[in-house]
């Protein structure tokens, strides 16, 4: 909440000496220079169009607008742009002769990102099956549990351990994996289920279920691989 006494400046605002509008109950406000008006040649540009913001940013002055913070919102909030009208209206223009163009760039870039995922599950997918290392009886089932778990983990903002860089691909397969087979494979989220509401508190007993099932995930892996 803004606990500076609201003033108005007697002086004739430079444009380019104000950056931040404040739209407060009682008008636009600047922390440098108190209640200020919008020159009568601006216009308001609502934010949500990147390529529209960009590009009056980069031809000429413009204010940037913010809903204050207040009790009950610790951050102010942006709300937009305020600049020349010919310069938002040059945009627009620009915008609507670009449309085409930069759809198709988006299709682009789209089709090249996915390509590049689609790269990773694969390279995930085998480091999986190199740690899983079946018999030969057991290939369509390590095929099986590799496909699903790179799918999974390897999901674009997940946080899942499978998008972490902190570790290598190997490690990355190896965490995903068993945790695939914890969930799927053993008792671990039944062994769960059966604790009384009143005892899920107790941290000893989940990482007593849970090194149970890390166990059981060992013993899953022993009696698949070669022997």
């Amino acid at each position: 909440m803004w606990t500076k006494r609201r003033r108005r400046s007697n002086l004739r605002h430079s444009q380019a000496s104000i950056s931040n509008v404040y739209a407060t109950k009682k008008g636009r406000w600047n922390p440098e220079h108190g209640d200020i008006e919008i020159p009568a040649s601006w216009e308001f540009l609502p934010s949500g169009d990147a390529f529209l913001t960009r590009t009056v940013k980069a031809t000429g002055p413009y204010w940037v607008s913010w809903q204050p913070r207040i009790q009950h919102r610790r951050h102010r909030c942006l709300l937009g742009l305020w600049a020349p009208r010919q310069v938002i209206a040059a945009a627009q223009e620009r915008a609507e002769e670009t449309a085409a163009r930069r759809a198709a760039k988006r299709a682009l870039g789209a089709q090249s990102r996915q390509r590049q995922e689609d790269r990773y599950r694969h390279e995930l997918e085998d480091a999986i099956v190199r740690f899983l290392a079946f018999a030969p009886i057991h290939h369509e089932l390590q095929q099986r549990i590799a496909e699903e778990t790179a799918t999974h983990a390897a999901v674009v903002g997940s946080g899942r351990v499978g998008r972490t860089r902190k570790l290598t691909v190997d490690e990355r397969a190896a965490l995903s994996v068993r945790a695939y087979i914890r969930h799927r494979f053993t008792s671990y989220h039944d062994d769960l289920d059966a604790l009384s509401p009143e005892r899920w508190d107790e941290e000893y007993l989940y990482r007593e279920i849970k090194g149970a099932a890390n166990d059981a995930v060992d013993r899953f892996l022993l009696n698949h691989r070669r022997s």
